[in-house]
């Protein structure tokens, strides 16, 4: 299993003991997903965290018949439906491999089982907890104070990953515009 790459992660939000990261694998299981299937899908209830290995996943909701993307995950991140998890209701949202795609899984009950005997994954937690609640607060304020070449901009500044492998179809519907205004965009550049 491929696991050297989640606990360095993890040892980098907060530094773990070798018992706590042998409790931490206990916990996990790698999963391969093949070009196109869910990894969590739409109307089901998802108790699951992952950290992405290679490949990469994109999240998103089904408006009108139309896929509207919300997130990608790359190498080295941590991927999930916190609020979906938290909340203990179905997923509005589907996550998708869109290559080939290597995660190694675990599920948030045994990870808060690991948090209530381990102050540093309880602190681990709280990390990850922030940072995904900054994204969202980002992204959201984006929509609000932001023109969409501005969003543009800002993703080539701090997500190039996006632009090197990310459809122009679905960069465009994650920027909040058409594929003809981010071909707009990219020619003003």
């Amino acid at each position: 299993m491929n696991t050297d790459r989640v606990l360095k992660a993890l040892n980098i939000i907060k530094p773990i003991s070798k018992t706590e990261e042998e409790a931490f694998l206990g916990i996990t299981h790698e999963i391969y997903l093949d070009k196109g299937v869910c990894w969590i899908q739409e109307n089901t209830l998802c108790n699951k965290i992952a950290f992405i290995i290679n490949g990469y996943l994109r999240k998103f909701y089904n408006k009108d018949g139309n896929e509207v993307t919300d997130s990608f995950y790359f190498e080295n991140s941590f991927c999930a439906d916190l609020p979906s998890i938290i909340g203990r209701y179905p997923l509005t949202s589907s996550t998708v491999a869109m290559t080939p795609t290597t995660l190694i899984v675990f599920d948030y009950s045994d990870f808060m089982k690991l948090c209530d005997m381990s102050h540093s994954f309880e602190k681990i937690y709280r990390i990850l907890l922030e940072q995904t609640f900054l994204q969202f607060y980002k992204r959201t304020t984006s929509f609000i104070l932001q023109t969409p070449k501005e969003r543009y901009d800002e993703l080539i500044k701090n997500q190039p990953l996006v632009l090197q492998r990310a459809t122009q179809y679905h960069i465009a519907s994650y920027l909040g515009i058409s594929y003809q205004h981010l071909s707009r965009l990219k020619s003003e550049k």
